[in-house]
């Protein structure tokens, strides 16, 4: 028993020192995670290039920040960024690290840089979405062939907030627009299903940002027609205003000419008269005349 109960002890005792190394050396080791994910994963996911900056962990808080996230534009779109922010902080619970249901209690992105490009009537996140349902697809039946399921993922809570919109499109000439986006904040990812794929996560994320991307642009596009609208009613009312003007001075012109006609033939009469009456008066005073 004795033997046991030391074994027992021992086994306890490396058990909890692999948790202290691990734990030690995690935030050593989390930064290459995460960066060979965003370089490799993300391609895959969404068809366009992914990149982070420094990856920093505070494994006792189960704090995670991420610095300069940048997700580029797909193929036939400008070479902005779609995506780009300074930092991100992600929110873990530790313990479910060590299972096959990773629990993220919350994603947090401040004044990210967004842009936002309409090409045939199609976008660049619509396209990034197209990207991520093929690899989601791929996904599962490379899960069903192998028959052993990766790592899931549950998102408490993710926010977006105070970002700015570059909005490009045909109704805009080409030329940028920065507008507002409403705060984005999508609960409960992969909750109700005991975890979700990484990628199935992620296009739930970028479901909620394309919905507060439409709402953004909506509203930018309705403000344009107000304003196109308002522009063309003005334009209208100075066209009928020099219609008018235009009218007046063509009156005023003929008024004017009636008026220089009736003077000449008044003047005329009354020279006329004038020359009978000298004429008269002559007669008078030749003695010859009759």
């Amino acid at each position: 028993m004795k033997k046991l109960g030391k074994i027992l002890m021992w086994g306890v005792i490396a058990v909890v020192v692999l948790l202290v190394v691990a734990v030690l050396t995690l935030p050593m080791t989390i930064g290459p995670i995460v960066k060979t994910a965003a370089s490799v994963g993300g391609p895959k996911a969404l068809g366009v290039p992914v990149s982070v900056g420094d990856v920093k962990l505070n494994a006792l808080a189960g704090n995670l920040t991420v610095s300069q996230v940048k997700v580029g534009n797909p193929q036939g779109y400008s070479d902005k960024d779609a995506f780009a922010v300074d930092k991100v902080e992600v929110g873990l619970n530790m313990r479910s690290l060590l299972s096959d249901t990773i629990v993220v209690r919350k994603i947090q992105i401040d004044a990210p840089a967004i842009s936002f490009e309409s090409k045939d009537g199609k976008s660049n996140f619509d396209t990034m979405m197209a990207n991520a349902k093929k690899a989601s697809e791929e996904e599962k039946k490379q899960t069903d062939k192998e028959k052993k399921p990766g790592k899931k993922v549950v998102i408490e809570e993710f926010s977006l907030n105070s970002a700015k919109v570059s909005f490009a499109s045909g109704m805009t000439l080409g030329k940028a627009l920065t507008i507002p986006l409403p705060s984005v904040t999508v609960r409960d990812i992969g909750k109700a299903s005991g975890g979700a794929s990484a990628v199935d996560a992620l296009t739930e994320v970028i479901n909620g940002i394309l919905g507060g991307l439409t709402q953004a642009v909506t509203g930018a596009a309705g403000a344009a027609g107000d304003l196109l609208k308002g522009a063309g009613g003005a334009a209208a009312d100075a066209a009928k205003g020099a219609t008018e003007a235009l009218k007046g001075v063509t009156g005023g012109a003929t008024d004017a000419a009636d008026g220089a006609v009736k003077a000449a033939e008044n003047a005329a009469k009354s020279a006329a008269d004038a020359a009978k009456a000298t004429t008269d008066k002559l007669k008078k005073l030749n003695p010859f005349g009759k």
